[in-house]
């Protein structure tokens, strides 16, 4: 344990000692920095697109009757949003808002489901 300390002791001491030739010696080149990845940025288009393709596949395997339930079950969650809002006294849906939401999923369920 001394040794080591002994150690550390002259070495500190040599470092005092060339201090100033330390100073004098060329910077350092600069480390290359990589450049940084591409910043993503959240697309709902094409999020969109790749769940409905991604629907259209699962549900192309689906018979009639299956099909059938499915706009059934889309219908009455539709209906109860319309309630939800209406017990809600509104918010911050407009009627016009809600009429084009229920009609996008609607439509959009008819287009998966044909």
């Amino acid at each position: 344990m001394s040794k080591d300390f002994d150690e550390l002791i002259r070495d500190m001491d040599l470092i005092i000692e060339n201090v100033d030739s330390f100073k004098a010696m060329a910077p350092r080149a600069p480390q290359p920095t990589a450049e940084p990845p591409a910043i993503h940025y959240y697309d709902s288009f094409c999020e969109n697109i790749a769940l409905k393709v991604v629907l259209k596949v699962l549900l192309s395997s689906v018979d009639k009757i299956v099909k059938v339930q499915i706009a059934n079950k889309v219908e009455q969650e539709i209906a109860q949003i319309e309630q939800q809002v209406v017990r809600a006294g509104g918010g911050p849906v407009a009627a016009e808002d809600l009429a084009q939401m229920t009609h996008y999923v609607r439509r959009t369920v008819s287009d998966l489901l044909d």
